[in-house]
């Protein structure tokens, strides 16, 4: 599956349906929900019998989370980056650190037919189990 550079970008956006969970974090007021490998969802928390969705945290590649004195630590894209979060209303970058064995956007394991990358869709963000005909590409490594 691709995705375009904008999707690249780490943001805040409007809240959406959470489709696909991951880890769940409590923060003073708030509940975040990682969306696998897509993001986090940001949730006001002050009545925890009815949390109101404020946004979701655009973090492509996500699927781990922490926070410490208002510094979100999040994998994205092959790095761990460090983002100032205040109360959800914005978020600023302010560190980045490679992850190493990191493979969002990697072919399958070794030994496995694949559709070759096609840079001209953009940018891939996932891999889906599909039956190909003729496929040209392997993973041999």
């Amino acid at each position: 599956m691709y995705g375009s550079q904008e999707q690249k970008e780490i943001q805040i956006v409007s809240p959406r349906q959470v489709k696909n969970p991951g880890k769940i974090y409590l923060y003073k007021n708030f509940l975040l929900v990682n969306e696998m490998k897509e993001g986090i969802h940001v949730y006001d928390n002050a009545e925890p019998e009815n949390p109101k969705a404020i946004g979701f945290i655009q973090i492509l590649g996500n699927t781990d989370l922490a926070i410490k004195d208002d510094i979100l630590y999040a994998d994205h894209m092959g790095n761990l980056v460090a983002l100032t979060i205040g109360n959800f209303g914005a978020v600023n970058k302010v560190g980045s650190l490679p992850l190493q064995n990191w493979d969002l956007g990697l072919p399958p394991p070794a030994g496995a037919y694949f559709e070759c990358i096609d840079q001209t869709k953009g940018l891939v963000i996932r891999w889906t189990k599909v039956e190909l005909k003729n496929p040209a590409c392997y993973a041999i490594n």
